[in-house]
């Protein structure tokens, strides 16, 4: 029994999300839409500036297919929307990580029985974020995944408002250089994403508020936020001060979170680290119990940690094992139900 996938897209999120494919041995990838040639494939995974080298071999057969360990995967060339026969190459769950087909009218269009979009949508398409409202999961055929900072935010939020309820929040986000950034100014005067990365710290928006009140109704209104990119290439940390509608200890707070049974989405980091230790880790929620503090009563301030790239891209993962086991007669992820 395995679950067979495939990518449209091979950036850093379809790169990252395709790295982790082929260490789990329930996965099948079946196909994968990239404009690298397959002389280049190899190199490309096996190199890799923030999540260092590998050592895959990639055996290239007739008819654009390559073997990868067990994978035996169809590489297809194609920029136009519904003409990748997906189905066609066995692929059930198609991860979409173009970032160019944001809305379900769009990703309908896919060949495919289930596409995951791992970008928030620029439609009313339902959002899960896995450890937050996965489990109200209704065997939608097209869903969202939201974005790498909400995958932070919101199990953290959810917890939050279960040991005290929020009243207000506001944070601030220092994402890690995405490939919206260029490395020198470029020519344009609309946008604050022209000035070069290596120089700057960019204001930029982020659109987590928006999906924190679609997976977390009952925070409507309450939390707002913002962004600013800076000058590294991977791991982001979120600044969040929460006031809650009664009176709360830091060291209670910490006492409840150690508590929830939630080790695969929040974990609690006291050793004093900095971004580049976060590298490659799986759990979107590294809460930096060193750098928490009391601001009054009634608010208290904490620091979040996440690899943008690949614990986003395991959470990713995560939804897609979830949405196997409700739709297979045989559940291969227990714990996931």
């Amino acid at each position: 029994m395995s679950i067979p996938v495939g990518l449209n897209g091979f950036g850093r999120i379809g790169k990252c999300t395709f790295l982790q494919l082929l260490e789990e041995d329930i996965f099948d990838i079946k196909c994968v839409n990239t404009s690298l040639s397959l002389d280049s494939i190899e190199r490309y995974i096996n190199r890799d500036s923030n999540h260092g080298r590998r050592n895959y071999k990639v055996d290239i057969f007739e008819n654009n297919f390559i073997k990868i360990n067990k994978h035996f995967i169809k590489v297809v060339n194609e920029r136009e929307l519904g003409k990748v026969e997906w189905d066609h190459f066995g692929v059930i769950y198609l991860i979409e990580t173009t970032g160019v087909y944001l809305t379900e009218e769009e990703l309908s269009k896919h060949n495919s029985r289930y596409v995951i979009l791992s970008s928030p949508p620029k439609d009313d398409m339902k959002i899960f974020c896995f450890g937050v409202n996965h489990k109200n999961y209704k065997k939608q055929k097209i869903l969202s995944v939201a974005s790498c900072t909400t995958n932070c935010l919101a199990p953290f939020l959810q917890i939050a408002n279960k040991i005290a309820t929020i009243e207000s929040g506001s944070f601030i986000t220092v994402h890690a250089a995405t490939s919206s950034q260029t490395t020198t100014d470029s020519a344009h005067d609309k946008k604050r994403t022209n000035r070069s990365i290596f120089n700057n710290i960019i204001p930029h928006t982020t659109g987590a508020s928006k999906c924190i009140e679609k997976l977390i109704p009952v925070l409507e209104n309450k939390i707002v936020g913002t962004s600013v990119r800076v000058p590294v290439s991977i791991v982001s940390m979120i600044d969040l001060n929460l006031t809650f509608e009664t009176k709360v200890k830091l060291e209670d707070f910490f006492h409840f979170l150690d508590k929830t049974k939630m080790s695969e989405v929040i974990e609690i980091n006291t050793q004093n680290c900095v971004s580049s230790d976060f590298i490659t880790t799986t759990t979107p929620t590294i809460v930096d119990k060193q750098n928490c503090y009391q601001i009054d009563d009634k608010s208290l301030k904490f620091t979040l940690w996440y690899d943008n790239e690949w614990s986003y891209c395991s959470q990713l993962i995560r939804t897609i094992k979830y949405i196997y086991s409700r739709s297979s007669t045989k559940n291969l992820f227990p714990g996931y139900i």
